[in-house]
């Protein structure tokens, strides 16, 4: 029976690392199509497009089940994972690092979309270039 045992932890050991492993690789994807539009909203002069590519930072951020997940501007990380917040608690301890950031860009993100909103779009632009250099450092510490 003991050896039955380790055989059923050892099996789930390896499912699970290999389920961890899998999430790590789906938040990569996912945090460098967010980085992509971050810096694809910095780079434009229109409160639309900005605001665009801020609700695509926001919904791969988020996810489908996220509270601020916006349908209508589409989801660039389908396929991809289940949002970065639940991909990165899913992938263990180097989720564990780099979770903070991304929650911080999704702020900023947030806040930017507010702005473009507002018709400023000095600070949507200045928000998406924030955003950007905060998930860079999400990307940078996941360990």
């Amino acid at each position: 029976m003991s050896v039955l045992f380790l055989a059923a932890v050892v099996a789930t050991m390896f499912v699970t690392s290999a389920l961890a492993a899998d999430m790590m690789n789906a938040a990569k994807k996912e945090l460098d199509t967010a980085i992509f539009h971050a810096n694809a909203a910095a780079s434009y002069n229109a409160i639309k497009e900005i605001e665009l590519h801020l609700h695509h930072v926001v919904n791969c951020l988020e996810g489908k089940n996220g509270k601020n997940y916006f349908k209508p501007s589409g989801d660039v990380c389908e396929g991809q994972g289940n949002g970065i917040f639940a991909d990165l608690k899913d992938s263990g301890m180097p989720g564990a690092h780099a979770l903070p950031y991304a929650e911080i860009g999704n702020q900023v993100a947030l806040w930017g979309i507010s702005k473009g909103m507002a018709n400023d779009v000095g600070r949507a632009k200045a928000a998406a270039q924030m955003a950007k250099l905060i998930l860079d450092q999400s990307k940078a510490n996941f360990k």
